[in-house]
């Protein structure tokens, strides 16, 4: 009588605990306006035109960024470049919905031999800043950004 209590007692706690219901955590709300994601796309070109590098700007904030701005644009490395901004596509009416991308260019012909990091930093009318940073491999006029 008392192996089938054993049996019993834990068969009943197993049942019980499926109808038991299950915490979950809630996702924090992000109310802060616009925030970006900036970095390079993954490339293999010449850099005669536009630089042959190619950022990315994504809104991954929850309100709308208008006049999206590249504000500084640095590369490190044995690169010579001029830095005259950037040539921006993928946006329309300067409008950068949350969770849509553009991407930009540099308006400039890149030269070098090595690995090479560019950063770049980005503002908005709603005075929200981004910066980000990619690396690749520069030999001569072509471009790796793996």
């Amino acid at each position: 009588m008392k192996s089938k209590k054993m049996v019993v007692i834990p068969l009943f706690l197993m049942i019980n605990m499926l109808f038991l219901p299950i915490g979950t955590a809630e996702t924090p709300v992000n109310d802060s306006g616009p925030e970006f994601e900036v970095g390079l796309d993954t490339t293999i070109a010449l850099s005669f035109d536009y630089g042959g590098i190619q950022m990315y700007v994504k809104n991954i904030g929850d309100a709308t960024a208008h006049n999206v701005t590249l504000t500084d644009f640095q590369m490190d490395g044995s690169v010579i470049y001029n830095n005259r901004g950037a040539y921006w596509f993928g946006s329309e009416n300067d409008v950068l919905e949350p969770g849509e991308s553009i991407g930009a260019y540099p308006m400039t012909s890149i030269f070098g031999f090595g690995r090479f990091t560019a950063t770049m930093t980005v503002t908005c009318d709603e005075g929200v800043n981004g910066t980000g940073s990619g690396s690749g491999i520069i030999l001569g006029f072509l471009i790796f950004v793996p």
